[in-house]
């Protein structure tokens, strides 16, 4: 089943440092949260040059998910 709030790396989002990011796992996507708000479900992928290291794209930037809380 599709998600049906997407984020996507285009959309533009709000926050001004990392640690307002967190996020709570959901088979193939997560839900994201800045300040603890919901803000949409986004695709995760993985690095092939660091392992398979998880991340995802906000505003066009690579943010590997161990680097932000999980919930």
């Amino acid at each position: 089943m599709k998600p049906l709030n997407l984020i996507k790396e285009e959309d533009h989002l709000e926050f001004e440092r990392y640690d307002q990011l967190s996020y709570q796992d959901k088979n193939e996507v997560i839900e994201l949260f800045v300040d603890d708000f919901y803000i949409g479900d986004m695709e995760v992928w993985k690095d092939s040059e660091m392992e398979g290291r998880e991340y995802v794209c906000i505003n066009y930037e690579i943010i590997y998910l161990d680097t932000i809380k999980k919930v």
